[in-house]
């Protein structure tokens, strides 16, 4: 009984000197701050390699300019933010889709790896708002929000991505037809819902057809796909 007492006293001093270091560090480091929110925008950057599975993140690592400054770092994505950034960047959108989906149908072991360091997709045509997700940690942002840039802006980009990136190219009739086709595509959603006996306003609203210029948008350019 003695011996179980004594182990039991120290092991209780142990746990409580454990207590104390950890709470000395964390006071000392006073743990940083994550998703802190930053104003920087990346509208250019050369992807190197790409890193998903299953889950509802994609990983990219990439060569950006982050405040006028070059740097490599690792984008974290969610699918729908990764999907944005296909459909926005013309024709390279269109290869990284292709190879994501040769990915997917490989049936490799997950977490799938594309190395595309020496595909030189370098994506100049839509504009990414990024956070830290740990404060002043700069290895890796989370994606908050991918927007397409207009062709004039992509134009007065252009010399200093030429000047960062080389092989720089205005892509401006690939993301109207980009834009196009997915409406078109959505309308046939709505038809296909229509024809499972969805109510108009619930195939509407899953299409996301709910704006009535949207709706007709995308009826006209489905007509004109035909």
């Amino acid at each position: 009984m003695n011996k179980k007492c004594k182990y039991k006293n120290r092991l209780r001093k142990l746990v409580t000197q454990l207590e104390t270091n950890i709470c000395a560090v964390l006071k000392q480091n006073k743990m940083k701050e994550t998703f802190v929110k930053t104003n920087f925008n990346v509208t250019a950057f050369q992807a190197q390699r790409i890193l998903f599975d299953d889950s509802d993140l994609v990983s990219m690592e990439v060569r950006c300019r982050i405040e006028d400054q070059i740097v490599e770092t690792v984008l974290l994505f969610t699918f729908s933010k990764f999907n944005d950034l296909l459909r926005f960047s013309g024709s390279c959108g269109e290869k990284l889709q292709l190879l994501v989906a040769d990915k997917l149908w490989s049936n490799e072991e997950q977490p799938y790896c594309i190395d595309i360091k020496h595909a030189n997709l370098i994506f100049t045509t839509c504009a990414i708002n990024i956070c830290y997700l740990i404060e002043e940690d700069s290895s890796c942002f989370s994606a908050e929000e991918v927007m397409p840039i207009s062709f004039l802006q992509q134009a007065k980009n252009l010399r200093v991505n030429i000047k960062d990136f080389s092989d720089v190219q205005l892509q401006k009739d690939t993301l109207l037809n980009n834009a196009l086709q997915e409406v078109a595509t959505a309308y046939r959603y709505y038809l296909g819902l229509m024809e499972l006996n969805l109510n108009e306003n619930a195939a509407r609203e899953k299409a996301g057809l709910v704006n009535e210029k949207l709706f007709k948008m995308a009826y006209h350019a489905a007509q004109h796909g035909k």
